[in-house]
């Protein structure tokens, strides 16, 4: 398939001076990135939710969640199978190696990128890892995108642009997001914005836009019409503080257990210690099966029991203090599940851990703010004020933090408590760390360039 796409492009290339200017031709490029992009973000996400429904459906049939939690091994053993034995550990994993290629390999990115993301990650999170497939995709998006550059022999800059267009594409198809698809790669690539760039940007990721509601109506969304109220506002800031000392845990644990990982190598060592450790935590709490939105569209709907079903606590004689110490545990192991899936030899990324944590942080505070009697705060509002503020804070990314959840909910009646929540939060992590997970390797590496360091002063 890759071959055939490669053997169009170039057809394309011999033969477009004679009907297209330079200029337009990169704008054409750019529509043919995002489109391809959004077709493998798509399915991949259409393959995943579809096995998600068949897992629902035997817990219910079982009553239980113990076949459930074993599935995840299956997932783990195909993805180590095909990273060591058909990849031979030349398949990098994260959003890490993509900012890596632009700056040490002319945004050069080898092929087999372009599809093993989606056979792993795939793989990873169908059977039930606990991570999330935005870095696969942004994996493969620009992967996309630099190969299309390659194959058409375009210029060191006009490779980064469409590698970026891929980047961009991915996030947009799956969140419907064209506005923090765009600020995500200039936000987290670290690519220096000019207006050029802007337009092949706009244009990829509102192709992906348009075939995400197309191919995937199903896509994580929900409308959010109630205004927030002032007296609210200290509760806003208080998350935020919440959210900043959670981004630290989450970034913290993440590192030891990278670091761990990392000294045993990827073999069957971490393979079956990791995946029997993930296996049991998804046994003794489900909701930390697969990505997490499950999780948190059913609280975003106001089905709390959804944390009790097919878990051994659900007989429990007083669900609602049941209900948020269960919130709270799988908030908090959440970054131990998606690091033990990634260590184990699974793909997957941090991104939907974080809006997931962010989702429960924000379900607890406010509903232990309502049973005080203190404030009524509108419980959904929280969730997703949560879900920016978390993931401001895991990966440094404000701006696509704030319009991200702007986008999802169908508007912007909280932009302000998004603003500030994702403001606090990142600045409270970045007095902690310079550098996000994405970038810290990089950093130490002397990789980065010297913009990086820009908000040091701030």
């Amino acid at each position: 398939m890759s071959l055939f796409f490669s053997k169009i492009l170039i057809r394309v290339y011999q033969t477009r001076k004679k009907y297209i200017s330079h200029r337009n031709f990169i704008l054409l490029s750019s529509l043919i990135v995002g489109l391809v992009t959004a077709v493998a973000a798509v399915f991949l996400k259409w393959f995943i939710s579809i096995l998600e429904h068949q897992a629902t459906r035997i817990n219910d049939w079982l009553s239980s969640n113990w076949l459930t939690a074993l599935l995840p091994m299956i997932g783990l053993i195909g993805s180590y199978l095909l990273l060591t034995r058909f990849f031979r550990n030349r398949l990098q994993r994260g959003v890490t190696p993509v900012i890596r290629s632009i700056f040490q390999r002319n945004s050069r990115i080898h092929k087999r990128h372009t599809f093993g993301h989606m056979l792993t990650s795939g793989i990873t999170v169908a059977f039930g890892g606990s991570a999330g497939l935005e870095a696969p995709i942004v994996y493969t998006g620009a992967a996309i995108g630099s190969n299309t550059a390659t194959d058409l022999r375009l210029s060191k800059r006009e490779t980064m642009l469409l590698l970026a267009c891929g980047t961009a594409s991915g996030i947009a198809a799956i969140f419907n997001a064209p506005i923090a698809g765009i600020i995500f790669a200039l936000e987290v690539l670290l690519i220096d914005f000019t207006i050029p760039f802007f337009i092949p940007l706009l244009i990829s990721t509102a192709t992906a836009s348009v075939v995400s509601q197309l191919l995937y109506p199903d896509r994580f969304h929900y409308q959010l019409t109630v205004n927030w109220p002032f007296k609210a506002l200290p509760f806003y800031l208080f998350l935020g503080i919440c959210c900043g000392l959670i981004a630290i845990y989450t970034v913290r644990v993440s590192e030891q257990l990278d670091t761990l990982f990392s000294k045993w190598g990827l073999n069957t060592k971490s393979l079956f210690i990791g995946g029997a450790l993930m296996c049991f935590l998804i046994f003794l709490f489900p909701p930390l099966y697969g990505e997490g939105y499950l999780t948190i569209v059913h609280l975003l709907n106001g089905n709390e029991s959804f944390l009790l079903e097919h878990s051994i606590y659900n007989q429990t004689t007083e669900p609602l203090f049941m209900i948020l110490g269960i919130a709270f545990l799988v908030m908090m192991l959440k970054p131990v599940a998606t690091a033990l899936t990634i260590g184990a030899g699974g793909n997957g990324g941090i991104f939907a851990s974080s809006l997931m944590i962010g989702g429960l942080l924000g379900f607890v505070f406010s509903k232990l703010i309502n049973i005080t009697g203190l404030v009524p705060l509108h419980v959904p509002s929280f969730i997703v004020a949560g879900m920016a503020g978390m993931l401001a804070g895991v990966i440094h990314a404000p701006l696509t933090s704030i319009f991200l959840i702007a986008e999802i909910t169908g508007g912007y009646t909280l932009f302000i408590p998004l603003m500030m929540v994702s403001a606090i939060s990142y600045f409270m992590v970045r007095s902690t760390d310079a550098f996000s997970i994405y970038h810290k390797s990089l950093a130490q590496a002397g990789l980065l360039p010297d913009r990086s360091h820009y908000s040091d002063s701030i």
